[in-house]
């Protein structure tokens, strides 16, 4: 869509179909105002007395008629009308997706769920009403009052109309001052919307956390103030919905009146027949509802606006990673990373994240990277999978500047195990051959043995077809770990990226999986981040990274010989490593002990 409102523009794409759906509606509407001409045949035959059998068969005959042609073509209309406000809805969350799709992970950093989950479904199904009963009610008032109106002047009594339709330019007035406080308040309503839907899905996310921390009556209080806040907004418009409902059926009752009072002054004069009178009132009967949803649709209107300005602040929102202009495809990817006097700083952050980072990774081998938290490991990773964007001229592959490559490409030729080891809520078999390739059934096995997770899974009593539950909680932290490793395994990309997916494993597994990590990566490109030494020192490249700088580089044995950082924080883990074993020691000697005593 472009930059305009964004229910005009659908309204401008399917103007046609809009059309079509106008125009049967219009056809029900006439069949409709023959009612109280057939009415006025009806009451004048009365008043003479010249009604017979034949007579009233005929006006029976004509009711039906006059209401089959209304249920015909009333649905017709509706339903090419509601279909097309259908379609809206449908591409409208299609294209928000699709530019989700396209944000930088920063933009999430800053969202709340809640408020993007508004706009895809409260704000959405607003705009899907305008298309529905909007242009529905709209239709029917246009052509309804414009034809009642012409009928009653015209056939019936001109002053009588005239009066009856006075009070009603006072609807126009009361829209136009009730507009802008509507409309502020449907913003609020939706904003409280979206904080309430956020607060729950950090409570069904962190119920774990919330448990373990007593905490069940302080998240309750959070979320009854925010509940209240929602009732409180919500209530405030109703009073402004009521109000101005109430106010627009004064103006209406009001009409009715003056037709009532001085239409029977006008029988009990001659200057109208019983008749006339009757369908009179039946025209302004038919009215009455019409003009009261030109209040509701101009009511519907300003919360429209809101919803429309809301979801096109997020559509116009530029995605900042994209392809460039005139970037094509390059051969294949072999792996050959270089980075460039790299340095890199967040926006929201006032100091630097990495600084002058100058690498050299050859194809097919390995670079591991240790540090303390927050020295920007996973920083470095994501500049080069461009969820950030980095400078230019600062990391090539193959030669190429990264952003002389197409995203696709780009990430296609990378195999990613992230930190949080992020899972879906579908099948464990899914989650591991996620990619847009398809994947035979030995392969997803292959890479599950591989990541040492094949024995658990086979001990589901579904196996792979087994669904997990919402980010994979159904498994342990080091369960998931090794299916982010498998998922990442079954990929054939030049290059592999693990971010410190090995914390959660035992040191057997770890073994286990770097021994086939080893063989897996022969030929690939890969880096490896971890906390522990034993993970990466087989690595034919180390560094260390600290506050955002390489402090040091060499191999695992030329780092020990540096007497570096990286030294002590060998010598820390080996001690770490030995009291573990020396705890486990007295609990053995004492088991020999008992046995000996039992002997």
């Amino acid at each position: 869509m472009g930059k305009g409102p964004v229910f005009r523009e659908h309204f401008f794409q399917y103007k046609w179909n809009y059309l079509l759906g106008a125009i049967l509606l219009s056809i029900s509407l006439l069949f409709q105002l023959l009612i109280p001409l057939l009415l006025e045949k009806f009451a004048d035959g009365i008043q003479e007395g010249s009604i017979e059998v034949s007579f009233l068969w005929e006006l029976a005959l004509w009711f039906t008629v006059v209401g089959i042609g209304i249920f015909i073509f009333r649905s017709i209309g509706r339903i090419y009308i509601f279909r097309m406000s259908r379609m809206l809805e449908r591409d409208l969350r299609k294209e928000l997706f699709q530019h989700w799709e396209k944000l930088p992970a920063e933009y999430y950093q800053k969202q709340k769920i809640g408020n993007l989950m508004a706009h895809a479904v409260n704000d959405v199904n607003i705009l899907r009403q305008i298309g529905m009963q909007g242009v529905f009610q709209m239709v029917e008032a246009v052509v309804l009052i414009t034809i009642a109106v012409i009928m009653m002047a015209a056939t019936i009594h001109f002053s009588l109309t005239l009066l009856v339709l006075l009070p009603l330019p006072g609807l126009t007035y009361i829209a136009y001052r009730f507009r802008a406080k509507i409309q502020w308040q449907s913003r609020k309503v939706q904003e409280a919307i979206g904080t309430l839907t956020s607060r729950v899905q950090e409570f069904c996310s962190g119920i774990q956390i919330i448990k373990t921390y007593v905490q069940e009556q302080e998240q309750l209080n959070k979320f009854t103030q925010e509940n209240d806040q929602n009732v409180e907004v919500n209530k405030q418009l109703i009073r402004s919905n009521s109000l101005f409902t109430s106010l627009s059926q004064g103006i209406v009752g009001l009409s009715y009146l003056v037709s009532i009072v001085y239409g029977s002054i006008l029988v009990m004069q001659g200057s109208i027949s019983l008749g006339e009178f009757v369908a009179f009132n039946t025209y302004l009967s038919l009215l009455i509802a019409p003009i009261e949803n030109i209040g509701k649709v101009i009511n519907l209107l300003q919360q429209g606006k809101a919803a429309d300005k809301r979801i096109r602040e997020v559509l116009s929102t530029e995605p900042e990673i994209r392809d460039e202009e005139g970037v094509l495809p390059i051969a294949d990817v072999k792996g050959n990373l270089q980075i460039r006097n790299l340095s890199f700083q967040y926006q929201s952050s006032t100091s630097f994240s990495l600084k002058k980072i100058n690498l050299t990774i050859p194809k097919g081998t390995s670079l591991a990277i240790i540090g303390k938290v927050g020295s920007g490991k996973s920083t470095l990773v994501n500049l080069l999978l461009r969820l950030y964007n980095p400078p230019k001229n600062t990391i090539f592959i193959d030669g190429h500047d990264i952003h002389s490559l197409r995203l696709k490409q780009l990430r296609t030729s990378i195999s990613y195990v992230p930190q949080d080891n992020f899972l879906f809520s579908s099948t464990i078999k899914e989650n591991i051959a996620f990619d847009p390739k398809p994947y035979e059934d030995i392969l997803v096995v292959q890479a599950a043995k591989h990541a040492s997770v094949y024995e658990d899974i086979q001990e589901f009593p579904s196996g792979f077809e087994t669904v997990m539950g919402e980010r994979g909680l159904s498994l342990s932290g080091g369960q998931r770990q090794r299916v982010s490793i498998a998922r990442a395994l079954i990929k054939p990309s030049p290059i592999v990226i693990i971010d410190d997916s090995l914390s959660a494993v035992d040191s057997k597994t770890e073994s286990f999986i770097l021994q086939t990590l080893q063989n897996e990566m022969k030929g690939r490109t890969s880096i490896i981040i971890s906390h522990r030494i034993s993970t990466i020192k087989d690595a034919d490249q180390i560094i260390v990274l600290d506050k955002g700088e390489i402090v040091e580089r060499g191999t695992h044995q030329s780092l020990l010989d540096h007497g570096g950082i990286y030294e002590s924080m060998y010598m820390q883990q080996m001690t770490e490593l030995k009291m573990a074993r020396k705890m486990n020691q007295p609990s053995n000697e004492r088991t020999i002990l008992m046995r000996r005593r039992r002997d």
